[in-house]
C-alpha cells in the first residue's frame, strides 16, 4: 500500500477522502467512488474512509494513492524589489488570440492592468479550489465567472465585491507568485513588459491554502492539481491550450510515472494543439538528493541532519530497485539505534520511549516496479541529525536514490559531502511530454545557469529540464498586498525557474497561433529547434541542467 494511504488508513469511517486512482480497466470503476476527473485509466475519486481498503483490494484497481503535497516552485529572491509606475499604458485592443492560457498557482490579481483588455477582464474563470463550496461538479472550492469578474472591477471595492483577495496571504506586498507568472506569460503590456501572448483568454485555478485528509498545507496536492487540469481543459473545449504549471517538491521517484505525472501525459497526447509547460525547480542546492550503489551485505551510512529546534514533520523517501531487498537502521545523535528495521514491514521509530516516526517498506510499487522507503519523523524530533544506515540483503541491480522532501518550515538535509545535485527536478515535472524549463541569467553576457536551478536526468536517464529561459530578477506584474483594495501599476522582480517556465509557455502559444493543431511532438520539435546550443567546457555536468539550450524567441517559425 502507498505509504500516504497508510498514514491516513485510519480515523473516523464517515470522512471523506480525495485520492487518486488508477484502473486496470478504463471505465471499470470499483464500488463505493464518486468519480471527480478522469483521464483514461486514471481517475481523481471521492469516498469514505471505510471504503479506502476495499477499493485498494478491488481487481479493477492498478495502483490507488493519497494526495502528496504540490507547493509552488516559489521565487528565490529574499527581498523582491518592487516598483510603482507612475502611469500605466491603456490597452484597448478587442482581439483575442485562438490560443487559451491555463495556469495552476494561487493569487491571480484580476484587477491589474496587464490581465484587462479595453476595459474587460481576459480570465473566463478562475476556480480557488479553497474557498467555500458553491455547489459546482467538483465538490469543492468556488468556480468565478467571467461575468462575476467584470461587475466586480466596475466596483470600488472589486476584492470585497467578489469575495477573492488574491494577496490575502502577501502581508509585505511583494507580489502573489500566481499573478508574478501570469503577467510573464500574458501580460499585455500596460504595466510589466508585453509577453509573447499579450490577447489570450486564462482559465486560472487557485490552489489556495487547502486541508488534505486532515492534514493542513502551505498549497495544494496532486489530487486537486489533477481536478484543475480536467476543469482547464474542459473550459477550453476544442481551442489550442498551453497549461503552466511552476509547482512541485523534491520527493517521488523521478522516473515522470506518478499519476499525476501520467494524468500530464494522457492530456497533451490525446488532446491535439496542447501543451504543459513546466518550471523544473530550484533545488540544485538544496541538499535533498543523494544516490549510489549498494552491494550484497554492505552497509552504506547516509547522515541526515536537522534544523535546531524543529518542530516540523520530516520525510525521507529511498526508491530502489525491485529486484533488490533492503533493510534499514536508524541511529540517533548519540549513536543510539532508533530502529533495526525487517524488510517491507512498517515499523514504529522510538526515541527514548516516545514515537517520534515511522518507517514504511512497500514492496514493488505499481507504477514503476520499485521499492520504496518513506522514513516519517513527527514533530518530537529533538535531534541535531540522524544516521540512516541501508543494508543490501538481496542485491541484483544496486541502485538506490534517497530524497528528503521538501519542508518551508525548517528544511532537513543529508550532509553536504554526500549530497548529489543531479537528479533534483521537481517531484512532478519529469514525464515524457511535459515541457520542463530551468532558469539563466539573461543579465550577464555569459549566461550562466542560475546557482538554484534544478538539474536532471531524470531516475531512467531522461533530458529534464529540456530548455533554459530567461528567469533572473525578472521584472512582471505585481499583485496586489493583503492591505490594498484594488492593484496599483505595480512590478515586482522575483527570480526562479518559476519565471523561465512562463516565458517558454508564451512562445508555445505564438507556435499554437500559427498552427493550432500540431501535435505535442511536433510542439516539442518546432521549440528546441529554436534553441540556441549551450556548451560547458569547464563543467560538463551543467549540460543535465540546460537540456537543448537557450530558448532564442527570434528563432520560432
Amino acid at each position: 500500500m502507498d505509504p500516504r494511504l497508510k498514514v491516513i488508513l485510519y480515523g473516523n469511517p464517515d470522512e471523506e477522502l480525495s485520492l487518486l486512482m488508477r484502473l486496470e480497466k478504463e471505465k471499470d470503476y470499483p464500488d463505493h467512488c464518486k468519480i471527480i476527473s478522469e483521464f483514461g485509466e486514471i481517475v481523481s475519486i471521492q469516498t469514505q474512509r471505510r471504503y479506502l481498503c476495499s477499493i485498494y483490494n478491488s481487481k479493477k484497481v492498478k495502483s490507488l494513492k493519497a494526495p502528496s503535497v504540490i507547493p509552488a516552485n516559489d521565487d528565490v529572491e529574499p527581498n523582491p524589489e518592487t516598483r510603482v509606475l507612475d502611469k500605466k499604458n491603456e490597452v484597448l485592443s478587442d482581439t483575442v488570440s485562438n490560443v487559451v492560457f491555463g495556469i495552476i498557482d494561487f493569487g491571480f490579481d484580476f484587477s491589474h492592468p496587464d490581465f484587462i483588455n479595453n476595459g474587460k477582464t481576459r480570465f473566463e474563470k478562475i476556480w480557488v479550489q479553497s474557498d467555500r463550496y458553491d455547489g459546482n461538479e467538483f465538490g469543492y472550492g468556488r468556480i468565478i465567472s467571467q461575468a462575476q469578474i467584470n461587475e466586480a472591477l466596475l466596483d470600488e471595492f472589486p476584492f470585497k465585491k467578489l469575495g477573492y483577495h488574491p494577496g490575502k496571504s502577501d502581508l509585505f506586498g511583494n507580489g502573489t507568485h500566481g499573478t508574478h507568472v501570469l503577467g510573464i506569460a500574458c501580460g499585455n503590456g500596460a504595466v510589466a513588459p508585453k509577453s509573447f501572448a499579450p490577447n489570450a483568454s486564462i482559465i486560472a485555478v487557485d490552489m489556495g491554502t487547502n486541508y488534505v485528509n486532515g492534514s493542513n498545507l502551505s498549497l495544494g496536492d496532486s489530487v486537486k492539481g489533477c481536478d484543475g487540469l480536467y476543469f482547464i481543459t474542459k473550459q477550453a473545449g476544442e481551442r489550442p491550450l498551453v497549461i503552466n504549471m511552476s509547482l512541485g517538491g523534491h520527493g517521488d521517484h523521478h522516473f515522470g510515472l506518478t499519476l499525476f505525472e501520467q494524468v500530464i501525459d494522457y492530456i497533451v497526447t490525446h488532446r491535439k494543439g496542447t501543451a504543459i509547460v513546466q518550471s523544473t525547480g530550484n533545488y540544485h542546492q538544496a541538499n535533498a538528493h543523494t544516490y549510489g550503489d549498494i552491494k550484497l551485505n554492505q552497509k552504506v551510512k547516509i547522515p541526515w541532519m536537522f534544523k535546531k529546534h524543529d518542530r516540523t514533520p520530516n520525510e525521507m523517501e529511498i526508491w530502489y530497485d525491485g529486484d533488490d531487498i533492503l533493510s534499514v537502521n536508524i541511529y540517533d545523535d548519540n549513536q543510539k539505534i532508533l530502529l533495526s528495521s525487517t524488510p517491507f514491514k512498517d515499523e514504529l521509530i522510538v526515541k527514548d520511549d516516545d514515537e517520534v516516526g515511522i518507517c514504511l517498506h512497500r514492496c514493488k510499487e505499481p507504477n514503476t516496479g520499485k521499492n520504496q522507503i518513506n522514513i516519517l519523523v513527527n514533530g518530537k524530533l529533538n535531534s541535531k541529525f540522524w544516521t540512516i544506515e541501508l543494508i543490501g540483503r538481496t542485491v541484483n541491480n544496486g541502485r538506490y536514490h534517497c530524497y528528503i522532501e521538501r519542508d518551508d518550515g525548517g528544511q532537513s538535509i543529508f550532509l553536504p559531502a554526500i549530497v548529489n545535485k543531479t537528479h533534483t527536478t521537481n517531484s512532478i515535472c519529469n514525464s515524457k511530454y511535459s515541457i520542463v524549463v530551468g532558469a539563466y541569467n539573461q543579465n550577464d553576457d555569459a549566461k550562466p545557469i542560475l546557482s538554484f536551478s534544478s538539474s536532471g536526468p531524470t531516475a531512467d536517464g531522461r533530458m529534464k529540464p529540456e530548455l533554459v529561459a530567461p528567469g533572473f530578477k525578472i521584472k512582471s506584474s505585481c499583485s496586489s498586498s493583503s492591505r490594498e483594495n484594488r492593484a496599483s501599476n505595480k512590478l515586482t522582480s522575483k527570480s526562479g525557474s518559476s519565471m523561465a517556465a512562463p516565458y517558454v509557455a508564451s512562445l508555445v502559444m505564438k507556435i499554437l497561433e500559427k498552427e493550432p493543431n500540431l501535435d505535442i511532438i511536433s510542439i516539442r520539435k518546432k521549440l528546441f529547434s529554436a534553441c540556441d546550443t549551450a556548451s560547458f567546457k569547464d563543467n560538463k555536468l551543467e549540460i543535465f541542467r540546460a537540456g537543448h539550450g537557450y530558448i532564442n524567441p527570434n528563432r520560432i517559425t
